[in-house]
């Protein structure tokens, strides 16, 4: 179904920490909002038509502007179509703002492991990172560097924001006709093509410096994807990730 959807944040500098989103379902008008990162607190009204419907979407918007919200993104949105290519844009645009922000609240860092990790539900897409000198104060060992739930850095979560607000639907009670399995295709595939758009960008360094870096789309409680993870590092970097699989094996 098609749906006129709004979002709108405030932010605490650049940074969104607050969320309205508006919904239009044709009779209904669907309100959330709260704390980034979260669902926050939903409503649902039913409209005697569709110009009702649309009025009063309208005037949801016109109050969340007027309560000092910006308007972040705005459009229809039909939900039994998965556009691949715009959610890996937002989590691209995400990530990107996340991963740097890491860097700029930790200068002393040398950041060498990047992830995107979502669940086996699909419902969550954090980003996390990693430093030579944190690895070094955890042992240094691979078994830290390649399981992102053991990493130091994860508190940027809220740049993904947007794409976050994309996949909630399908877990919320609102009509739509995709499977789990097209959900995890979308939001896997998409956190995928994110990463590897961000290594096209140079945001991990020169193929000879990522030869040091780990990168990863990671799926807590789910199966590992070594065809990703080969992907997404140089020759170099994977075939130290595929040492650490055989070694894992060995035990």
């Amino acid at each position: 179904m098609t749906t006129n959807w709004s979002l709108f944040h405030k932010y605490a500098a650049t940074k969104p920490r607050q969320f309205i989103e508006i919904r239009d379902l044709g009779t209904a008008v669907w309100r959330a909002a709260g704390m980034t990162e979260t669902w926050g607190t939903d409503t649902l009204e039913e409209l005697a038509s569709p110009a009702a419907a649309r009025a009063r979407y309208t005037a949801l918007c016109a109050d969340a502007v007027a309560a000092g919200f910006t308007l972040t993104r705005q459009a229809a949105i039909d939900l039994n179509r998965l556009d691949a290519t715009l959610l890996a844009s937002e989590i691209r645009d995400g990530a990107r703002n996340a991963f740097n922000a890491m860097r700029a609240a930790h200068p002393d860092q040398t950041f060498n492991a990047f992830a995107l990790v979502s669940d086996d539900s699909a419902m969550t897409i954090v980003p996390l990172a990693n430093s030579v000198q944190a690895l070094s104060e955890d042992g240094g060992d691979d078994e830290i560097l390649w399981n992102p739930s053991e990493w130091s850095f994860f508190e940027e979560g809220a740049w993904l924001d947007i794409a976050y607000r994309m996949i909630l639907p399908y877990h919320r009670d609102i009509p739509n006709e995709v499977d789990i399995d097209a959900l995890r295709a979308w939001v896997f595939g998409a956190c995928a093509a994110a990463l590897q758009q961000l290594i096209d960008e140079g945001l991990f360094g020169s193929a000879a410096q990522r030869d040091e870096v780990a990168l990863l789309f990671h799926v807590t409680d789910g199966d590992g994807e070594d065809d990703v993870v080969e992907a997404l590092n140089t020759p170099a970097s994977f075939g130290r990730y595929a040492a650490w699989c055989a070694s894992c094996d060995e035990r």
